[in-house]
């Protein structure tokens, strides 16, 4: 599916334009992965990743010196991609990351 402008798209109308996703058993993806010998860094939500990456001090060095409606704006957008709840990508959204061998990756948990 595509999103562009904040509504659903045709996912081809807008090449490079539009947000695109797909809707994916993960469970079953890490699976597949762990089955061959891969290395499965477990699953976060999207808000959770984000936040690990450090989304709060990002926001914070964007809003810096500018005006107050900027950095309204900025938190908003923080809100709708690393927050909860209706609307917001924060819960909706998974990452998953699989490699060869076991990584110290962060944000996702440690190799034991």
């Amino acid at each position: 599916q595509a999103v562009h402008k904040h509504e659903y798209d045709p996912p081809l109308a807008h090449p490079g334009e539009a947000d695109l996703t797909s809707h994916v058993d993960f469970e079953r993806l890490a699976g597949a992965a762990a089955s061959v010998g891969l290395h499965v860094h477990g699953m976060l939500h999207q808000g959770d990743f984000l936040v690990g990456l450090g989304i709060g001090e990002r926001a914070s060095a964007l809003g810096r010196n500018r005006d107050a409606l900027a950095q309204q704006s900025i938190l908003a957008d923080v809100d709708r991609l690393a927050g909860a709840g209706a609307g917001k990508m924060g819960d909706l959204f998974k990452v998953l990351a699989v490699s060869g061998a076991p990584l110290s990756l962060f944000p996702f948990r440690q190799p034991d």
